[in-house]
């Protein structure tokens, strides 16, 4: 009786064992599961980004959450401009071997409208509150105004070689990178127009003859504008109330495109020499890092929360992903023939990589 007993308690104990044994694997394969599904549901949720592909006559549709083009949208010839609305809903590109600007619905990634501008559009630029877009029109030396809800125009601002254009936070005046391989007797100049009376107002003279501004792009503040100028190794800084260059923040040979971050602490430029992209602290003027990329990297978009940057380039046909936080690429994706400009659809929730309080490094990563 007693071996019964012992034997019985011994039975016991072993189920019990065996049943907490089995609830702790159902719980960790719960659990498991359960960030597969999050993962998997963040993937899905994640934002796309949309690249022109110069060479090709395409934009590449580029999946953030699994880094892989899932698919590819032919333009008109020389996709050039290329911007998103506020929303994420529509995409305009400008061609600069054509007269159009294309609108491509997100949704669907299809061409939805095309908008006739004049010969050989080039950048593009919307309005802070999304309502205008600014086509700078190199062929036919003029700004054209668009109305994003009609995509009909509302009207034109004669700029002599208009190539990119630049909007202030308030939306009220527009600097335009002008004289674009113009006469190299004629001085390039930074047009200033007033956006609500679509009128220029101003011109500034840039000390570099026949050297022309590349990129343009504001502080958060709009008291000043920072560019890039073909033959400048620096990113200069325009007062915009003195129309002064009052700073240039030395850079690697041929900056290209100048951009803040979208918590405007730290600004963004990649030198398409020596293939990299700098961060700069706006405060001190400063190169805080950078971060080798792929080659004659182009345009740079960043990811709502600011954590990542996607950078073109052009002569590496890719685009790097880059962890702003810990300033090294994660991803390389290749994407076709001389990809230049990128945008990337806004999200409250960007799925790339965990946010973080702050992206500047204290000391430089790289010479």
């Amino acid at each position: 009786m007693m071996l019964n007993n012992r034997f019985s308690g011994g039975v016991l104990v072993s189920k019990t064992r065996f049943m907490l044994l089995a609830v702790l694997i159902s719980l960790f394969a719960g659990l498991v599961i359960g960030r597969s599904s999050q993962a998997q549901s963040a993937a899905a949720n994640a934002p796309k980004a949309y690249v022109g592909v110069f060479k090709d006559n395409t934009v590449a549709v580029i999946d953030t959450g699994t880094n892989t083009v899932i698919k590819t949208i032919p333009v008109p010839v020389g996709p050039h401009g290329l911007v998103m609305t506020l929303d994420g809903h529509f995409v305009y590109v400008s061609s600069d071997g054509d007269t159009k600007v294309s609108v491509i619905d997100t949704t669907t990634d299809t061409i939805v409208n095309t908008i006739e501008v004049g010969k050989a559009p080039n950048g593009l630029t919307l309005t802070p509150d999304g309502k205008q877009l600014l086509v700078a029109v190199f062929g036919t030396g003029q700004v054209v105004f668009i109305d994003t809800m009609t995509n009909k125009i509302l009207g034109q601002v004669a700029v002599p070689s208009p190539h990119n254009t630049a909007v202030s936070p308030d939306g009220k005046i527009a600097y335009v990178s002008a004289n674009y391989a113009a006469d190299p007797n004629t001085p390039t100049t930074l047009a200033i127009l007033d956006v609500a009376a679509r009128t220029k107002i101003g011109d500034v003279t840039l000390a570099q003859t026949s050297q022309t501004a590349r990129t343009l792009n504001f502080s958060p503040d709009g008291k000043m504008l920072y560019f890039t100028q073909v033959g400048v190794n620096a990113v200069q800084v325009l007062d915009t109330t003195s129309n002064k260059i009052t700073a240039q923040i030395p850079t690697g040979a041929a900056p290209h495109h100048v951009m803040f971050t979208p918590a405007g602490d730290s600004l963004l430029v990649v030198s398409q020499t020596t293939n990299e992209l700098a961060l700069i602290d706006p405060k001190t003027n400063t190169i805080t890092a950078k971060i080798p990329v792929g080659q004659k990297p182009h345009w740079i978009a960043t990811t709502s929360d600011g954590t990542v940057a996607y950078v073109t380039n052009e002569n590496g046909n890719s685009v790097s992903v880059v962890n702003l936080y810990t300033q090294a690429v994660v991803a390389t994706i290749t994407v076709g023939n001389a990809p230049r400009k990128i945008v990337v659809q806004p999200t409250a929730n960007s799925a790339a990589v965990p946010a973080q309080s702050t992206m500047m490094a204290t000391t430089p990563s790289g010479n």
